[in-house]
């Protein structure tokens, strides 16, 4: 089953947009209005004509008072309600009606999954680096076990360690069979990251489909309007030169690939 958009048109900024997002599929998207179809999904915007449907319910203001823990969004900017670490898993576990007995067992619990070390429960969250934040706000969102987790301009401000944590968590989300939604502005994150993309032109649906497919697909590569992942240019500028190469997503392979060939 899925998260289902139908003919989805908000202002002048989303016009008849229609996609489906997998559960246990990483889903991206690409382009400056995709913030409004998170907001559409998170619930924040309500003002919009179409249909959105999650396992064949629509989901309107009755759905989302009824489902509170459906979607978790996790900001590129996350907010927290309080200053220290234990705390903030305090109140969300109190607002979740959850046992509180069980706050430092499932605080270090969470922790580890995102990887973050257990003595961050003591720090200030003010103290925290923007890459602690922003992992700290995925550990706090998972508490509800929610079966949409958004990420948006995902990796944004994250540091290449915490980069790869994030990468690993994504992906053990998706073996979970959680439906996964990520927005870039950058597609050597997306051809990396996802398995199916939605290109946004402007209002308009662009491109929707296989990852793989789109972002080797020559016609979009001559069209050139969006710019293409450095790796996937790389081997269609060689394949114009008649270089025997495959597309890849690990420039190792590309290496490889060039001492077979060339």
């Amino acid at each position: 089953m899925g998260l289902v958009l139908e003919n989805i048109k908000y202002k002048e900024y989303l016009n008849d947009i229609s996609c489906e997002f997998l559960d246990g599929s990483i889903n991206g998207i690409y382009g400056d209005n995709s913030k409004y179809i998170i907001d559409i999904i998170n619930g924040d915007i309500s003002d919009y004509d179409g249909t959105l449907k999650y396992d064949d319910n629509i989901m309107d203001v009755d759905y989302y008072k009824l489902n509170p823990t459906v979607v978790a969004l996790i900001e590129d900017k996350p907010f927290f309600y309080t200053d220290s670490v234990l705390d903030e898993f305090r109140f969300n576990l109190d607002f979740r009606n959850c046992d509180l007995d069980i706050l430092e067992e499932k605080s270090k619990e969470l922790l580890n999954l995102v990887g973050l070390e257990e003595s961050i429960l003591k720090r200030n969250i003010y103290t925290l680096s923007f890459s602690e934040k922003y992992l700290l706000s995925l550990a706090i969102n998972l508490i509800y076990n929610p079966e949409i987790i958004i990420f948006r301009d995902v990796f944004n401000g994250l540091d290449r360690n915490n980069k790869k944590k994030l990468m690993m968590v994504i992906k053990n989300l998706k073996e979970d069979k959680k439906n996964i939604i990520v927005t870039s502005n950058n597609t050597n994150i997306l051809y990396e990251l996802v398995d199916e993309v939605l290109l946004l032109d402007g209002s308009l649906i662009y491109e929707n489909g296989s990852c793989d497919k789109i972002f080797t697909s020559t016609e979009i590569m001559k069209e050139s309007v969006i710019p293409m992942p450095y790796i996937t240019k790389v081997t269609y500028l060689a394949k114009n030169k008649k270089v025997k190469l495959s597309y890849h997503k690990d420039v190792r392979d590309i290496i490889k690939d060039i001492y077979k060939h060339v």
